[in-house]
């Protein structure tokens, strides 16, 4: 949570630009039957089918490596600058596999392999399809580039030399371009790693090894990350999607939702010999000192006592929050089934399985409504209303509640300049005050007090009062 803040500090500007674009996504997702994933997403450029061409094939200075943005071109053509310069997917995200913690988390786990050599790390850390998808002939593919462009953008082996001589965009997408401007898509990917899926999943070995607690929400990374596109007239002409970010936050929810359940219903990833997996569960219920008890508060919503191991469900009840505005019979049916699923995971009343796949096929069935729902300010104003009341009534005593619920405020307040129903002063002074005291509030879970949050939770909500 600590590098979000000072993300969200170093793009303020960048993040301003973006707002004024922001528009309605419309997304085409195909629901699958019960026990599959509630929507498909192509396969993700570091399993699929065409080679990487390496970081080179893309930085030249007529392709994606000028040293500033053309403005005769309907990119921007600086992009490899931005990504080498400012983001930390490029090649400090490699780097951080030299560093002595990754050495000792490696060592901890009993690694034959140094971690920039351990497939282990390297599938998240940098851009690590098989040997045989690399193009290594002249060294144009480099592991040492980090997460690269085709980590991304896909292997460029087919749409490298189509794509910049007027090729549409979705024949780039048939020739292998990943299609990070879907919603569905984007979410499956980003979470492959700050998450993780069936092939690679940050287990709670890793983290009790020293790997770092995994903390994401799509829609508030994706507007913090260097902004090196542009959802301009030239964007959505060349047929991608323009974004909306609280839509792309409700969509990213019902997919992280799903990757949980896919992982709880997963018998590879959800046994520790006699304990489930672990990194599922909501850390705080057990790394806190007995001194920290007293701050324990009730959670109705979960119909568990204090000492018990929960489920991690923050992302639950964001997905609850979209519903309520989306379709409040779907919210209602899911705060009884996340019950429901606590209860079975961590009591053993009822089968938490069956749940999952009740839950799954409930979001595949809704999905549709998300895909049509058209955010406006009557939507920010009452989203933002239902966080604070859930924030204020408890709902987020959890560490990991609250820390979802300031991320989506954050998000929400984009929305709000966006819409214009706050001014450049506002939106400074929120910047620089409350916004920032409710990220510092989350900012780091050994000191998390549910008090404080709640505090910081209401200091915002009475500077949007009537905005």
């Amino acid at each position: 949570m600590r590098e979000t803040i000072e993300s969200a500090n170093r793009s303020h500007g960048s993040a301003r630009r973006r707002l004024g674009f922001a528009a309605l996504v419309f997304v085409t997702m195909v629901a699958l039957p019960i026990g599959f994933a509630v929507a498909e997403a192509p396969v993700i450029p570091q399993y699929a089918q065409d080679k990487h061409e390496g970081v080179s094939s893309c930085d030249g200075s007529t392709c994606h490596g000028s040293a500033a943005p053309r403005n005769d071109r309907n990119v921007r053509q600086d992009e490899y600058l931005i990504w080498a310069e400012e983001d930390r997917h490029s090649q400090r995200a490699y780097k951080v596999l030299l560093n002595r913690d990754s050495k000792r988390i490696s060592k901890n786990l009993g690694r034959k392999q140094p971690p920039h050599q351990d497939n282990l790390c390297l599938d998240c850390h940098a851009d690590n399809p098989p040997p045989d998808k690399r193009r290594t002939k002249n060294n144009e593919f480099n592991i040492t580039d980090g997460v690269g462009c085709e980590g991304c953008h896909g292997g460029a082996e087919r749409y490298l030399r189509p794509h910049d001589s007027g090729s549409t965009h979705a024949k780039n997408i048939e020739l292998g371009m990943y299609p990070t401007d879907e919603p569905v898509a984007r979410t499956r990917l980003c979470l492959s790693c700050h998450l993780g899926d069936r092939k690679k999943f940050v287990d709670h070995r890793l983290m009790g090894a020293g790997h770092p607690r995994q903390s994401f929400e799509v829609a508030l990374f994706s507007i913090l990350q260097p902004y090196h596109w542009e959802p301009d007239d030239d964007y959505t002409a060349r047929g991608k999607q323009a974004p909306s970010d609280v839509k792309l936050w409700a969509i990213g929810q019902a997919i992280a939702v799903d990757e949980v359940l896919d992982a709880l219903m997963d018998p590879k990833r959800n046994s520790l010999g006699l304990f489930p997996e672990l990194v599922l569960y909501d850390c705080q219920a057990c790394h806190h000192g007995i001194d920290k008890l007293r701050r324990w508060r009730p959670r109705k919503s979960t119909g568990l006592g204090p000492g018990v191991v929960r489920l991690n469900d923050s992302n639950f009840l964001m997905l609850i929050q979209a519903l309520q505005i989306i379709d409040p019979a779907g919210a209602k049916q899911l705060r009884t089934d996340l019950k429901a699923l606590h209860q079975g995971a961590s009591e053993g009343r009822g089968d938490p399985k069956t749940v999952a796949k009740k839950i799954r096929a409930n979001i595949a069935k809704l999905l549709p409504k998300m895909e049509a729902w058209k955010v406006d300010a009557k939507v920010l104003r009452k989203l933002s209303a239902n966080l604070f009341k859930d924030a204020l009534t408890g709902e987020y005593a959890d560490y990991a509640g609250s820390e979802q619920a300031a991320m989506a405020l954050q998000t929400v307040v984009y929305g709000y300049y966006a819409e214009r129903l706050i001014d450049d002063d506002l939106y400074d002074s929120l910047e620089r005050g409350e916004l920032t005291r409710l990220l510092a509030s989350v900012e780091d879970p050994d000191v998390f007090n549910p008090d404080k949050a709640k505090k910081a939770f209401k200091a915002l909500q009475a500077k949007l009062k009537g905005k």
